[in-house]
């Protein structure tokens, strides 16, 4: 089968979980002989060829690629997002790549970059269409949902989810990986005469050998994050109720990059209790993983269905998370992690406290991981994905 994926990001520019979930995808059906074209953003328009996989790289004409959205200023952005949404020289491009291609089928992830005029391009050429949905970008030009913010910012904002759910329409099926974020557009209206599946994002299985307790620096808690260093993933949040524990048993690793890393660092200063590791290729961050005791995800956005916590469960880490969105759907209290009140520090803290003075708690927990997502492999992904055609 000829299959089309198009999505805003792949390798090499990653910015989140989509692009990771994109990537398994595209391995697993490619590891089933289906012939996978993918549309992506690149810096140019241009085609390459890798075996059973075709990757068309798209530049549609913007002010600025979505590529460096996060180095432009707001103002700019204002100005770049309703261009994005009407931008017809993404269409074009599209159009022409999917007549040409004629696939089986279309599945759409982020389109963000790319331009929302695309699924009625895909409906008009009679194709097969499965869009799977990963935040609230079609509700908020910004893609974020933050606690305590609910409400939309502007007028715009109403206007923006509006136009959307004009141009997005119904879709053949709807894939989301939480129960969460299809209520989220179901009360919203979209996507009202869709087929729609939850779907929990594909896991790539890999054997991750924990060093063993005498093999641990002094006997630490190993806490890690994995994520972007914003605001709205929690991680000044987590610092800070750090560097209010009493014990004293611990130590915090930081992966990811963005915005606030400087500002991070120096927060953080020579405190030997924190590291920061900066940007660390998916591939890599087994070996995080490997001497993590505890993932902690204190987001202060709605969080769709994080593959963070995914990646930490099957290598049998435990995940302490804020509960919010989607996360309660993979997070089980007392069973594979523990959830805390988004945005409460004091919350955080006394989770935190409380594995730190009992270890063994963590032990108990972790035997629990694996199995909460042993289901989730790509291969299964894969097959139930292709289940939901029409």
């Amino acid at each position: 089968m000829k299959i089309c994926l198009i999505n805003s990001l792949y390798e090499p520019y990653y910015r989140g979980g989509v692009e990771v979930v994109v990537h398994r995808v595209i391995d697993g059906l490619k590891q089933l002989n289906h012939e996978v074209i993918l549309i992506t953003l690149g810096r140019k328009n241009d085609k390459v060829q890798f075996g059973n996989l075709t990757i068309y790289r798209v530049n549609p004409r913007n002010i600025f690629s979505f590529l460096d959205i996060n180095k432009r200023p707001i103002w700019l952005r204002l100005i770049w997002h309703p261009l994005d949404v009407f931008n017809f020289f993404g269409r074009h491009l599209v159009k022409k790549i999917l007549k040409q291609e004629k696939p089986d089928l279309v599945i759409t992830h982020n389109l963000k970059g790319i331009g929302y005029l695309v699924p009625r391009v895909i409906k008009k050429l009679g194709f097969q269409h499965i869009h799977t949905i990963h935040d609230v970008q079609l509700s908020r030009p910004s893609g974020l949902l933050l606690f305590n913010k609910e409400k939309p910012f502007l007028v715009i904002d109403k206007l923006y989810e509006k136009i959307c759910r004009w141009l997005f329409n119904n879709p053949d099926i709807i894939v989301s990986p939480s129960a969460w974020l299809l209520d989220y557009y179901k009360v919203r209206g979209f996507f009202y005469e869709s087929k729609k599946a939850v779907l929990p994002n594909p896991i790539v299985f890999e054997k991750v050998e924990k060093l063993a307790p005498a093999a641990k620096t002094d006997k630490l808690i190993n806490l890690l994050y994995v994520g972007q260093l914003e605001s709205a993933k929690g991680i000044d949040l987590l610092i800070a109720a750090c560097q209010k524990l009493k014990l004293n048993n611990w130590h915090l690793t930081i992966v990811g990059s963005g915005s606030m890393q400087a500002g991070l660092s120096k927060s953080i200063g020579s405190d030997k209790h924190f590291s920061l590791a900066g940007y660390i290729e998916p591939e890599k961050l087994l070996a995080y993983y490997r001497q993590a005791d505890l993932t902690v995800v204190p987001s202060l956005c709605y969080e769709n269905s994080p593959v963070v916590i995914y990646d930490s469960l099957v290598a049998n880490v435990p995940v302490i998370a804020s509960d919010i969105g989607g996360i309660g759907e993979l997070v089980k209290d007392n069973y594979n992690g523990f959830t805390f009140i988004p945005g409460n520090e004091k919350n955080l803290v006394e989770v935190l406290e409380h594995f730190l003075a009992h270890p063994e708690l963590i032990d108990e927990l972790s035997k629990n991981c694996f199995i909460s997502v042993r289901n989730f492999s790509t291969a299964n992904y894969i097959k139930q994905l292709l289940q939901l055609r029409v």
